[in-house]
This record gives structure tokens, sequence and C-alpha cells, in this order.
């Protein structure tokens, strides 16, 4: 090992400690070059290492990704496979491939780790524990749940036996299970490990410590998710209180610590406790960066909706206009910003029954996400069927007809021609073709709409004696009574049943 080496290896510490991260990598990068013209190979593993770990602090992970491997490679190749350096090599290249995504290769250092730790330290050490644990999040994240699961309580077990019930990493683990039973929907099951970790960690670390939020956060959404929208505010009101604490008033996630519980309030139906709090992060974002921001925009289309959910609709459409404008100024008229600030006007005419104030907002959003998204996506299609309703609302039938064709086709190429969708479309064909007279082709789709909706949905669906009932109009009009009779007959026996 040269004085050289040692020099520049100690100055890329150091800048690194002083915040210096470009002089670091100056540093270690002339450290790695004369450790290879010594051809000391550990060393070179060791600069290699070094200067990787540099990349993975500064999130360059496909930089630190070579030298790790490298690094590894080196010393597997001169060191025992449970060598400690050995050890230090696999747990960076496993971390830096979970954090890039790369949960497939996570998994095998992952699985050499638990192994060697087994091997050295005992099934019981708590370090195997911590191997056991990181495998799990592997396995969670790649969406391996019983896998998870079972590495999880195996983890936990160890370290409930070696470290005791009351320790904080006991805690993270419960919260770690419990997040592979929200990730599957099984509230019931994540509710009670959460509140043990709540309390191990709040028993631990203190009742007012940050570490707290993400098992507080995991709880309110676990009520959110279960309908118990009056223990999620509670939860949201402690994680704001404890994020106020620990961050100031104002920082970025205090505001959408605020955001979160006016949704909660709102949900409640607590309207002016909901806008006085969404006010309340306006007022910071709107100081932060002005009023024409994006994120200001998105507060004011949150506050326009609780006046919506308050039926004060004037109040709501004049705060979705501003909204709008804001995101049209500030990201241009075709951004998805624009897009969710279009959407939500057009939703408040059309729930509304203002078609006509809908309609252009509508055609606006089918030609943008035509555009962006091409015709065959479903968002796309959304909006083709909601400004088909409005054209059906307003009388405009030619546009209607011209529209629903047009979707027809569309979602018989992505659904497949036996599809409740292409049967929804050929049903409001059939309405229109009755109304103009064009009774043989409005036959062919009511009875296709019906045999579809019949396969598809069974023959005591609603859908069907919808189409039952235009189908028996139909009839009437072309002068067979007894046959719409029947129609109507069946129609009303279904919409008539119990479960209807």
């Amino acid at each position: 090992m040269s004085k050289d080496w040692e020099k520049f290896f100690g100055q890329g510490n150091a800048a690194w400690e002083q915040g210096n991260l470009e002089q670091a990598e100056t540093m270690f990068k002339a450290a790695l070059s004369e450790a290879e013209r010594g051809h000391d190979e550990l060393v070179t593993a060791s600069s290699l290492e070094r200067l990787g770990e540099l990349y993975f602090e500064w999130e360059r992970f496909d930089q630190a990704e070579p030298l790790f491997m490298r690094a590894l490679a080196i010393r597997e190749k001169l060191l025992q496979p449970h060598d400690d350096l050995v050890v230090a090599a696999l747990n960076n290249l496993s971390a830096l491939y979970f954090f890039q995504g790369k949960h497939d290769l996570a998994e095998s250092p992952c699985k050499r780790l638990t192994e060697i730790y087994e091997q050295v330290l005992g099934a019981e050490h708590p370090e195997v524990a911590t191997s056991v644990n990181n495998l799990a999040l592997i396995y969670a994240a790649q969406g391996k749940s019983r896998l998870a699961e079972h590495n999880f309580k195996q983890a936990l077990a160890i370290k409930e036996k070696s470290l005791g019930r009351s320790h904080p990493e006991v805690g993270d683990i419960l919260h770690n299970l419990a997040n592979v039973y929200i990730n599957e929907a099984r509230y019931s099951d994540a509710e009670p490990y959460l509140n043990q970790a709540l309390a191990i960690l709040e028993a631990t670390i203190g009742a007012d410590h940050l570490d707290l939020a993400p098992v507080i956060t995991s709880l309110a959404a676990v009520y959110q998710s279960d309908g118990k929208h009056k223990q999620a505010s509670k939860h949201l009101e402690r994680l704001l209180s404890l994020k106020e604490i620990n961050l100031g008033p104002n920082h970025p996630e205090v505001v959408a610590s605020i955001t979160n519980l006016a949704a909660s309030y709102l949900y409640e139906g607590r309207f002016a406790e909901s806008e006085r709090l969404y006010k309340r992060a306006l007022t910071i974002r709107e100081r932060a960066l002005g009023r024409q921001s994006p994120e200001v925009a998105e507060i004011l289309a949150n506050i326009a909706f609780v006046h919506q959910s308050d039926n004060k609709y004037l109040l709501a459409e004049n705060l979705y206009r501003e909204a709008l404008t804001i995101c049209e100024n500030t990201r241009g008229p075709e951004s998805a910003e624009t897009d969710q600030r279009l959407w939500d006007l057009a939703c408040l005419y059309h729930n509304h029954n203002r078609y006509q104030k809908a309609e252009p907002f509508w055609k606006r959003l089918t030609d943008m996400r035509e555009k962006n998204l091409g015709l065959g996506h479903p968002d796309t299609q959304l909006c083709m069927d909601s400004l088909i309703i409005c054209y059906l609302q307003q009388t405009k039938y030619k546009e209607a007809e011209a529209l629903l064709k047009q979707l027809t086709e569309l979602r018989e190429m992505s659904v497949g021609p036996v599809h409740p969708d292409v049967a929804a479309c050929l049903h409001y064909l059939a309405e229109i073709m009755r109304h103009d007279g064009r009774y043989e082709l409005s036959e062919k789709n009511y009875k296709r709409a019906i045999d579809i909706r019949t396969h598809a949905l069974g023959p005591n669906h609603p859908d069907v004696a919808h189409s039952l009932e235009g189908y028996a109009h139909l009839l009437a009009a072309t002068y067979r009574e007894a046959e719409a009779e029947h129609m109507r007959t069946c129609a009303q026996a279904i919409l008539n049943a119990p479960s209807h």
C-alpha cells in the first residue's frame, strides 16, 4: 500500500465528510489509479468499493454497479467465502440492486449473505434476522407475498428471542409484515401488527420521534381503506402534529400531511374543517411558489372538490377554472396537469346534468388523450363514452352515432366482440336508429346487445332489462305488440326482482 494511495484515499474520505462529493470523487479515482498501478488487488477492491459507495450516496447507481461487481469478484478470488470483506461487497451489491429496482438480481447476493451469517454466527443471531428481513423486503418488492410473509415471520421470531419483544427492530419487522398484508388488501390482518409496532416504537424511541411516521401512515391507510374514516383522521392528526414538531410548520411533508388530513375530513363529511386545512396548505404553497404554480392549482382543485361535495357548485366551478388556467399557463395546454383539471370541470358539469357545458371539455380531453395515448387506450375511450352521453342527452344523435360506431370498432378490437362494453355501444346505437325509424338496423343491434349482455352478465342483470325495454319499444313501433308485451314483461320481472 503506497503513501500516495493513503493520501488520496484519506483526502477522499475527508472531502466526503465535508459534503464535497465532487472533490471526493476526484480523490477516490486517484486512489484507484494508484492501487491499480501498484498491482495490489485487495487495495484496488477497497478503492472500487469506496468510489462505488460514493456513487451510491449520490444515487448514480449505474456508475456504482460495475465498481461493486468488480470489487466482489476480486475478493471472491482472493479471500475465503465467509471473509468480512466478501460480506461487505455482497451487502453493497444487494442494496444497490434493491434501490435500482433490480429485485431479481438483489435476491441472489442477499440469499448468500443469509447463508454466510447462519453458518458463521448461528441461525438465531440478530444479524441473521436482519438478512432474512432484507430478503423478505426483496420478495415483497417482487410481489412474492407468501415468501415475504414467511421470511418476515422468521426474522421476527429470531429478533424477539435474541433482543426481546420490546426492541425497536422488532417493531420495524412487525411494520414490514403488516405492509405485506396491506398490499394484499388484508387490512384486518395488518391492523394488529401495526398497533403492536406502534406501541413498541413509542415505548423505545419516544412518542414524538419522526420514525413513528411510517407506522402511523400505514395505520391511517388501513383504516381509510376499510372505510373507518374517523379512526383514519385521528392517526392523520397525530401524523401532522409529529411532522410539525420535527420538521417545522412549512415543510413540504407537513403540507402533504395537511392535505391528507383534509381529504380524510372530506370523507367524513367535515366540509368546513377540510376547507380550512386545504386553505392552510394553500397559504404555505402560495407563499413558497407563488399563485401561478401547478402545486397551488392542485390545492385549489381540492378546495373546489370540497365545495362540490358540499353542493356549492358556483364556488367549485370558479376554483376549478382558475386551477385549469394556472396549469395551462405553467405546464402547457396538453400537459398531464391540464388533463386532470379538464377532467375536474367535465365531471362537475356532467354529474349535474349540465351536458352542454361538459361537452367541450370531454371533446378536448378525447382529442388530447387520442394524441397522447392513442384511441385504443381505456382512458381515451372513457372520455369518448362521456362525450357520447353528452351528445345523447342533447339529442345530438348524428354526432353520437358517428362516435358510437368508432368506439364499437375500437372495443371489438381491444376487448373482443362479446364484451359488455361492446354491448353498451350497440344498445345506444339501437336506440338512436329506433328514434330515426331505421328499424331493421336498430333491431339487429338490440338483438346483439341482448345476446352479449345475457351471456356476459347473466339473464337477470339490469342491463339486459334495459335492452329488452328498448327492443320492446321497437317491436311496438313495428306493430308486433304481442312480442313487445312479452319483452316488457321480461324486463319488468328482472327490474322488480328483490336483488335489484
